[in-house]
């Protein structure tokens, strides 16, 4: 199969990398996460063929958004997204993968080669529900837990009204409670965080279903009925409830945030910034086969080395503590690895982790990863961050790599839509 690799350069990110390699030979200190992942973003491997993602109904379109911004620099690179449970090389998980995931995993995609696992984007969830006029409810996680497991079944029930004492809530229909039937990753982070928040109200512990309330089999199944149905509730994310037009709960937190500074506010649902910084509130851990597992992020304070605030290019009001929003599930890439590096589900997941691909992912509606645990998925992926030489600086057109086979150099402001003048006036436009 006949290949072509993409170098994406530019004069800017160049004169940053060249700056950054004088920085590194001067001094030991570990580099800068966004030192490290700009020295990665600086190449780009395209591919020859259609690569196929198996995508889990809510996050239908995620993996096309990716896909079409690799096309866009990789013309003869495509991705097709197939539903979940299809047999596929790239599947997207919903949830933390366990051994047997990966294992079923590979028995039905890859049963000779090996598997790849990272974390692909974080998705904030919440309670949505359908009652007109009560955007914005405040939820605590006594009436989250209350709700879920069955016991809170009227709007005036003391541990919602409490907490909302600006709102009519008399003369309700009694809530109605709906999931799936099957594990769902919302639902996972979501009793995640009733499980570290009251763990004496919430027995049934971290699970990715739900004993009480009624049972859909698919996604759209749930909702079809929830806007049908005054007072239907359900657990999901927060970018399906918007889509679906469903009004959202804002969630409390309390706690010492990194500096040491105490913490009790109300995290609303419209704050994107505050996605970011929640997501650093999850456990990142490594198998024996070098698979990267991210837990789901709960609590609301990043786990320290989880998160950066400057490369996420966060600015915090005045007087604000390092907190965000509490419950976020993490979604994760299975990718069937055959040990070549041309292989188009390797080259499909480089990509996705990407600045550009990550941008591709926010703009849907999910959350990027941050910048300390990209860097990590580098490993696995087999991306190279080259400590030593500088990117070179040959104009457009083909060279020959290492393997003899051409590269074609691409200028990035081009790539991404910036004015190379406005570029050099702005380092930051490039990232």
């Amino acid at each position: 199969m006949s290949r072509r690799s993409v170098q994406v350069r530019g004069i800017v990110l160049t004169s940053f990398i060249s700056i950054s390699a004088l920085a590194l030979a001067a001094c030991t200190p570990p580099m800068p996460p966004d030192v490290l992942a700009a020295r990665a973003e600086s190449q780009i491997v395209c591919g020859t063929g259609t690569v196929e993602v198996a995508t889990p109904g809510k996050f239908t379109g995620a993996m096309d958004y990716v896909g079409q911004a690799l096309t866009s620099v990789c013309p003869e690179q495509t991705t097709t997204e197939v539903p979940i449970g299809t047999p596929a090389l790239v599947e997207l998980s919903e949830r933390t993968p366990t051994p047997s995931v990966i294992t079923d995993f590979q028995a039905a995609s890859c049963p000779s080669d090996k598997v790849i696992v990272i974390p692909a984007f974080a998705y904030p969830v919440t309670i949505a529900y359908n009652v007109v006029g009560l955007e914005g409810l405040v939820f605590t996680p006594e009436a989250v837990a209350g709700i879920l497991n069955g016991t809170v079944t009227s709007w005036e029930d003391p541990l919602i009204a409490d907490e909302n004492p600006d709102f009519d809530l008399t003369l309700l229909p009694d809530i109605a409670l709906m999931s799936l039937e099957t594990p769902d990753g919302s639902v996972e982070a979501m009793t995640s965080w009733l499980t570290q928040q009251v763990p004496d109200l919430w027995s049934q512990g971290v699970s990715g279903t739900l004993e009480a309330g009624q049972k859909f089999a698919t996604q759209e199944d749930l909702l079809l009925e929830m806007t049908s149905v005054e007072s239907s509730i359900a657990v999901m994310p927060i970018f399906t409830a918007f889509s679906n037009v469903l009004a959202t709960a804002n969630l409390p937190v309390k706690g010492t945030d990194a500096n040491g500074q105490e913490v009790d506010t109300v995290i609303t649902t419209d704050d994107v910034q505050l996605y970011k910084v929640g997501s650093g509130a999850t456990t990142i851990t490594t198998d024996e086969a070098g698979n990267i597992l991210a837990s789901p992020a709960v609590g609301g304070f990043p786990v320290e080395g989880n998160f950066d605030l400057a490369s996420s290019k966060i600015v915090l009001g005045e007087g604000a503590g390092l907190v965000g929003w509490p419950v976020e599930g993490y979604a994760h890439l299975l990718i069937c690895d055959d040990g070549t590096d041309s292989a188009l589900p390797l080259l499909y997941a480089q990509y996705l982790v990407r600045l550009a691909g990550q941008g591709s992912l926010e703009t849907f509606g999910v959350t990027p990863l941050p910048e300390p645990i990209r860097v990590q998925t580098f490993t696995p992926l087999r991306v190279t961050v080259n400590m030593d030489e500088d990117v070179p600086m040959e104009e457009a057109g083909t060279v020959p790599n290492e393997a003899g086979v051409e590269e074609a150099i691409v200028d990035e402001e081009a790539d991404l839509g910036i004015d190379p003048s406005e570029a050099e006036a702005d380092p930051a436009l490039v990232e």
